[in-house]
This record gives C-alpha cells, sequence and structure tokens, in this order.
C-alpha cells in the first residue's frame, strides 16, 4: 500500500519534473555582465535587458545606459563586485586580458567567449544566446527571420527599378571599406541597395574591412549614387570634413549620408532593425 502511494506521488511531480528536464541549464542566468555590445544588443532586443548587472564602456543603449560601464581590459574584481553568474565576451577581449577568465572561473563564474558572427551564422548564433536568458532558441531564430522579411518588403515598397549603387567608407585614413561579404554589405543588399566594393577583401583574415583607395572611388565616381561614412571609434569624420576633401566633388551624383558603426555594421538584432530602417530612409528619401 505505502509503495503505491509512493508512486502515485511521483506521478504527481513527472509533469514538473519534465518541465525542469526540457529547460536549459543556462536559463538560471540572472546577472550578466557582457563586455561586448553586439552581445548586450541581442540581450536588450530579445527582451532581456534587466538580466544585465553591467556593460561594456562602447555599449550606448538606452537601455543600459544607468549599469556600470567597463573597459576592455577591467580586472575581476571589478567584475566580481556585480556578482555576475556569467560574463559574456568576445575574443578579441579575451586575448586582450588573457587571465580574467582564470580568474573569474576560479571564483565560479561562467565565462563565455563567442565572437561576432558573420551575416550567415547569425541565426545560430542568436540560437546560442537565448537559451543564456532564458528564451526560446526557435524564437529568437523567428525574430530574426521575421526582421529581415520586414525590412526587405517595406524596401520593395520605395524600390525604383534599378538598385542604389552604394560605397561605405570605413575608414577615412587609407579609404577602407567594407568586404562584400560583411554585415554591413548585406545590410546594403536586404534594403535593396547594390554595394560598390563587392569584390573587396580584407587583408587580415576574419576582418570586415578592406583596402580600396582614392583611385577605385575615382575610377566609379560615376556609378556612385550613395556615398555612405560609418562613424565610430575608426572614421571620425563629419559632413564638413569630407566636402572640404579636394577630390569629392568628383562625386557628383552622390548622395553623402552618415551612418554609426553600432548600425551598419554590429551584428545585432538592435542594429537590424535600426539599421535597416535608416538604411532605407537614406536609399529612398532626399
Amino acid at each position: 500500500m505505502a509503495s503505491i502511494k509512493r508512486f502515485k506521488t511521483l506521478l504527481a511531480f513527472l509533469p514538473l519534473l519534465s518541465c525542469f528536464a526540457a529547460m536549459p541549464a543556462e536559463a538560471a542566468y540572472q546577472r550578466i555582465v557582457s563586455l561586448y555590445a553586439g552581445h548586450t544588443d541581442n540581450i536588450v532586443a530579445l527582451g532581456a535587458a534587466a538580466k544585465l548587472a553591467g556593460v561594456s564602456k562602447s555599449d550606448k543603449s538606452e537601455a543600459v545606459a544607468k549599469l556600470p560601464h567597463l573597459a576592455m581590459n577591467a580586472g575581476a574584481e571589478e567584475i566580481l563586485a556585480l556578482r555576475p553568474d556569467l560574463v559574456l565576451t568576445r575574443g578579441l577581449a579575451d586575448r586582450e586580458n588573457p587571465n580574467l577568465r582564470i580568474t573569474l572561473e576560479r571564483a565560479g563564474v561562467k565565462v563565455l567567449v563567442i565572437d561576432p558572427p558573420e551575416w550567415d551564422e547569425f541565426k545560430d548564433y542568436i540560437k546560442t544566446i537565448a537559451p543564456l536568458i532564458g528564451g526560446d532558441p526557435d524564437k529568437a531564430a523567428a525574430k530574426f527571420e521575421n526582421m529581415k522579411k520586414d525590412i526587405a518588403a517595406k524596401a520593395a515598397g520605395y524600390r525604383k527599378k534599378k538598385p542604389a549603387n552604394v560605397f561605405v567608407e570605413a575608414t577615412s585614413r587609407e579609404l577602407t571599406t567594407c568586404t562584400g561579404g560583411s554585415w554591413a554589405a548585406h545590410m546594403i543588399e536586404l534594403a535593396g541597395g547594390s554595394v560598390i566594393s563587392k569584390e573587396a577583401k580584407s587583408a587580415i583574415k576574419g576582418s570586415a574591412i578592406a583596402p580600396w583607395g582614392l583611385e577605385k572611388i575615382l575610377a566609379s565616381s560615376s556609378k556612385i549614387d550613395v556615398y555612405i561614412v560609418q562613424q565610430g571609434p575608426m572614421n571620425a569624420a563629419d559632413g564638413k570634413s569630407v566636402k572640404k576633401r579636394g577630390w569629392f566633388a568628383a562625386l557628383k551624383n552622390a548622395k553623402l549620408a552618415f551612418m554609426p558603426e553600432s548600425l551598419l555594421s554590429r551584428p545585432s538584432l538592435l542594429g537590424l532593425e535600426r539599421g535597416g530602417a535608416m538604411l532605407i530612409k537614406i536609399l529612398y528619401t532626399e
């Protein structure tokens, strides 16, 4: 009789047990320190800004404005003071501060090094991030796909017969541009533009920046409809400084526009949504 009673009790708990079994272990993370702005943007976009305990100094999102902002070389003591149960970083930051991960892990803090994904890798990336905040990986991936469809549909409503030819200035020094396979190039094409520098390839493996030079710009000057200056740490050029360049007058038909690097080149759902809207405005409105 006692064994039957125990069996019935176990049956009553089975739905609860199966619920916990299906829940990703990472869902337990409640205090996350993100040392890369792209990870932060995606956590915010997935509705988990409240789980962030600290972010990087390059994070400019309003959603994290009041949180502690940490430098790339932040010490373990500074991070541990925020009582994180997860620290998210990227390879560059990990290499700059090699002892940080060891110290944090010794203190019982989980550290994940996840590099910014390429365009074609983003779906897998966001499916990795979602469970860390207790989210559904498939819903996160669907959000990415729906955002892309939405941008493409809005762009189609404006699109002319001939796509606008776009050149992106990544850095003013030596006039570098984005590679043909970069996040920025995919963003422009999604919004209905055509990237002039499709064949551009980086001299550094894994970099989205490629040399281009003044000679190539002038050779294609008559074809450039939109000249986008990507503003950020690598490029502080503004309208006045660009127009002062002696050669810029050769781009007679080009519309000059500016975009923050975070909205054009940072792989994130926030960047996709806001950057896509900004590109549509640049490409199709005066």
